[in-house]
């Protein structure tokens, strides 16, 4: 996969730009892209999977991440099983999240999970999440640590 040029997390409380966006965007093309919350929200609705409350409680809930841009919350995919749109039952996204959710806002582990991680050997978090979950974990308390100084 190409290098992704993305702003660092410690500077993800910057402005994000157009480039950034894009950039996030093809870097989550592999492991499902990107929805729009509304999309989604609709999409869960038509499946009778959940609806616009369900999705903004598992948001709330810490059970998924989503992240704004441009007025506009959007939803890395990788976190649902793209036959059902269910949340994905293993929960290894969600023990990720865990780990980093106090120190980082949603553009922040947007781009955690999807830009290369030195703790990983620069392989991407995304990438290894059902691979070596345990590796993954151990850089998200990691890169908290060094975020919370």
């Amino acid at each position: 996969m190409p290098a992704v040029a993305f702003r660092p997390p410690a500077l993800a409380s910057a402005e994000p730009c157009d480039r950034d966006f894009a950039a996030l965007r093809e870097a989550y093309r592999a492991s499902g892209g990107i929805a729009r919350g509304d999309d989604l929200a609709r999409m869960l609705n038509d499946r009778h999977s959940g609806d616009f409350v369900s999705l903004a409680m598992l948001i709330l809930a810490r059970e998924v991440f989503a992240f704004q841009w441009q007025q506009t919350f959007w939803v890395p995919m990788f976190q649902f099983d793209l036959r059902d749109l269910l949340v994905k039952s293993n929960g290894n996204a969600h023990q990720v999240l865990f780990e980093l959710v106090d120190q980082f806002d949603g553009w922040a582990l947007a781009v955690w999970f999807a830009q290369p991680n030195n703790w990983l050997h620069g392989a991407r978090p995304v990438d290894l999440l059902n691979s070596n979950l345990a590796e993954v974990l151990e850089a998200a308390r990691t890169d908290r640590f060094i975020a919370a100084g």
